[in-house]
């Protein structure tokens, strides 16, 4: 996301060219979406477009963060690892499930694969908060006595969240239900060497 030097940002105009590819993507699929076709529902310019963003895959990482973005300091504590992991795992779901994210995650994902400043801001901005509160929650529960010190989070990580990647890439699997969440969510207990209360 990238600013040309000389002209003063108008933000009323980045904010319009949000909306234009949101409202394009619900309504005609992440394939309607060009430089021109925003360009002339937000009412601007092509030359106004790229003052703002470096082409359509940036526009769109400038979407997902301002509707997705993630608070490290809002992770919440039900008071056990099983719980705070399934909350995490149901907060995946909505993020997948939503509409916007279904209609143009795997646009987005294969975009990045050429672009390595924009992978780099995505893994940064996107992923990085997600990864850090999973991280937040592991160290909870080591200090709670739940789990052993465990230093592999990043697998954690990849762990519960990659079976739903894979649902929303690959069409025709199964859906993001329940039995999904429960079973990562076992899965990573298995992993982490969780012992509930009753057997430790």
């Amino acid at each position: 996301m990238m600013q040309s030097a000389g002209r003063p940002r108008n933000a009323d105009l980045d904010v319009a060219l949000i909306k234009a590819a949101e409202e394009l993507i619900l309504d005609r699929g992440f394939s309607a979406v060009s430089v021109e076709a925003v360009s002339a529902k937000a009412g601007t310019t092509r030359p106004a477009f790229y003052r703002r963003f470096d082409g359509i895959p940036d526009l769109i990482l400038a979407l997902l963060l301002e509707r997705f973005a993630t608070d490290l300091d809002a992770v919440l504590d039900f008071g056990s690892l099983p719980a705070d992991l399934e909350a995490i795992q149901r907060e995946q779901v909505a993020l997948f499930e939503d509409p916007l994210v279904k209609s143009s995650f795997t646009g987005f994902l294969d975009s990045l694969h050429t672009n390595d400043q924009l992978r780099q801001i995505f893994l940064e901005k996107f992923l990085g908060p997600r990864r850090a509160a999973v991280a937040a929650i592991i160290r909870r529960a080591q200090s709670r006595g739940e789990i052993p010190d465990f230093p592999d989070v990043e697998w954690i990580c990849d762990l519960i969240t990659g079976p739903m990647v894979m649902r929303i890439l690959l069409p025709g699997l199964l859906p993001l239900d329940d039995a999904l969440v429960m079973n990562t969510v076992a899965s990573a207990l298995h992993a982490l060497g969780y012992q509930s209360s009753e057997g430790r």
